[in-house]
């Protein structure tokens, strides 16, 4: 049967099976049931050079296990050591970092031939060396980039048809012996240490690759985290199992009244109104963001929950996210690009109260290009918010008096482009639509797939683009990283910003020791973007989620991969 048919098949079953849950088919909770449910729009890898998406990651930090991780219930969030036994010894000047490794083994995998295999440092090397190879082509590539000899050692995977040769060494990773890995960077990088909680940055055992082949990991993960992928059923869902291998269940106790979920299913559902119904009916456990549509069914106009979810069993949690939405403007289009006071325009067009009531209290203003909440994010008011007396006069010195352009004696027409159009997003365009017709601009949608939007984007040719960021770690870099020269398209500053003053204060921020000089570089930044406006800001997302009171010690995360190992359920008494 070919690839195709299989899909077709699978989603078609995957749509019965979610169609026999919504009548009841099944029950759900019967008697003592330790399996968590969950929805995810779509997975399509569980290879850690791959790791790009959120839904993804998700899924991967249940399986893997980096060196760090972050302490569950600590804000500000702070490190504490995972597969690694202690933080690490970092040298006087910031590049050497030594880690000793916990005594740590993977799941049992036919790969060992039946051996049980310990996590070895060496597996963290080839792990890394895997992210630089240009043949695997991963995603992660920017991580590991500043390792002390990696750069050479990417260059050199690329060259030629041979496989890459992964004995050839790198000058800053080391591993003395199985439980030791020395890391050298090749300067100073303050956010290192948060790159190591990502998946990414697992290990991975020779073996399994050996075993599978280099695409074989996208569907047999070989990790050592909490739990073990059991099922794959592409399409409809993921089950996924305790570890019993995993080092952080040694505490548990058989006379513990909370105990860990045995068993956790992802539902692989892509509708918003199928997954609030599978809620509804008790189908799902967890409901991570509530779509916009069913908001006045569970939020009362206080923004606390409805009283009939209560009364079904579910709790509600609000909390702001690192989730920044912005319209990217193209810094090479010869329009927008070398028109500053236009950019400053188009941003004092938009109406901030009432794209907040369209999202329906879903959203926040944005007053600098990443959340407030994050330390080092500018608090003072955006120069160019809401104002569209400002916004006309803007346009007039912009050369475009009135909306028109002088050139065709016409509306100024502008192009926004869109990837996987959703009613939602499509409403929420013609609103900016609107925002822009009231200085006489024509904006039109041009609505694309997903993987057409982005490659427009890298060839540069979107003059607009709606756009997302989600902040990888809490640190005021991820975000900065986004208007870095050498970081232009394909890289993450998709508008292709440049400004030789922002890249000379970002390399001394990573590399600086002095808190100070580190805050006082990033506000500098961040004045140095307001006023040249790469993006048109949109806002910041809070996080309304939903939770069944089964569930125990749900905490809101803002890096919630693979947190569903704190989880707990109350055991049931005989």
């Amino acid at each position: 049967m070919s690839g195709a048919h299989r899909t077709y098949l699978h989603a078609i079953g995957g749509a019965l099976c979610a169609l026999l849950l919504l009548l009841g088919a099944a029950p759900l909770h019967a008697g003592e049931d330790r399996t968590f449910r969950r929805a995810q729009p779509s997975l399509n890898t569980l290879d850690p050079a791959h790791g790009s998406d959120t839904s993804v990651n998700g899924a991967m930090s249940l399986i893997f296990q980096p060196l760090l991780e972050y302490d569950y219930e600590a804000r500000p969030y702070k490190l504490i050591p995972g597969a690694a036994q202690a933080l690490p010894e970092v040298s006087p000047d910031g590049t050497t970092y030594t880690f000793r490794l916990r005594e740590a083994y993977y799941v049992d995998d036919p790969c060992f031939g039946g051996r049980r295999r310990r996590v070895k440092a060496q597996d963290f090397i080839y792990a890394w060396k895997r992210l630089a190879d240009r043949k695997v082509g991963g995603s992660g590539e920017w991580l590991v980039r500043g390792i002390l000899g990696m750069e050479a050692f990417a260059e050199a995977s690329s060259s030629g048809d041979a496989p890459t040769d992964y004995s050839r060494p790198v000058a800053g990773l080391q591993a003395p012996d199985d439980t030791t890995l020395r890391i050298t960077l090749a300067r100073p990088n303050n956010q290192f240490p948060w790159f190591l909680t990502m998946c990414y940055m697992a290990p991975i055992p020779p073996e399994a690759v050996a075993y599978y082949g280099q695409n074989g990991l996208a569907e047999h993960p070989v990790g050592a985290g909490a739990y073990k992928l059991r099922s794959w059923w592409r399409g409809y869902e993921m089950i996924f199992d305790r570890n019993p291998e995993w080092f952080g269940w040694q505490g548990l106790s058989p006379d513990d009244e909370e105990v860990p979920f045995d068993t956790i299913r992802y539902l692989i559902v892509k509708d918003a109104s199928t997954q609030w119904l599978m809620l509804l009916t008790g189908q799902l456990d967890f409901l991570e963001q509530i779509d916009r549509n069913n908001m006045e069914l569970a939020i009362d106009p206080n923004m606390g929950l409805s009283p009939d979810l209560a009364a079904r069993g579910i709790r509600l949690f609000t909390s702001p996210t690192l989730k920044v939405y912005y319209l990217g403007i193209n810094m090479d289009d010869p329009v927008l690009g070398h028109n500053k006071r236009l950019r400053q325009a188009l941003n004092a067009a938009f109406d901030t109260s009432r794209w907040e009531t369209y999202y329906r209290g879903r959203v926040k203003p944005l007053q600098t290009v990443a959340p407030p909440h994050l330390q080092d994010a500018l608090q003072t008011p955006f120069p160019y918010a809401f104002n569209l007396e400002k916004a006309r006069r803007l346009l007039a010195e912009a050369g475009y008096p009135g909306g028109i352009d002088p050139a065709t004696g016409n509306p100024l027409r502008l192009t926004v482009e869109i990837g996987n159009a959703t009613q939602d997003t499509t409403e929420s365009m013609e609103l900016v639509a609107s925002f822009l017709a009231a200085l006489g601009i024509k904006l039109e949608v041009s609505v694309n797939t997903w993987q057409a939007l982005l490659e427009k984007i890298r060839l540069r040719r979107a003059q607009l683009f709606l756009m997302g960021w989600v902040g990888d770690y809490p640190d005021l870099e991820t975000f900065m990283q986004l208007f870095l020269s050498r970081n232009q398209s394909p890289g993450p500053n998709r508008s292709n910003y440049i400004n030789p003053e922002v890249d000379r204060l970002y390399d001394r921020a990573v590399s600086s020791r002095d808190p100070a000089e580190i805050s006082a570089c990033w506000s500098r930044i961040q004045d140095i973007v307001r006023e040249d406006c790469p993006w048109v800001l949109l806002h910041y997302a809070l996080d309304f989620t939903l939770v069944n009171r089964r569930v125990l010690h749900y905490l809101p995360h803002n890096f919630p991969y693979g947190m569903e190992k704190h989880y707990r359920l109350r055991r049931q008494k005989p």
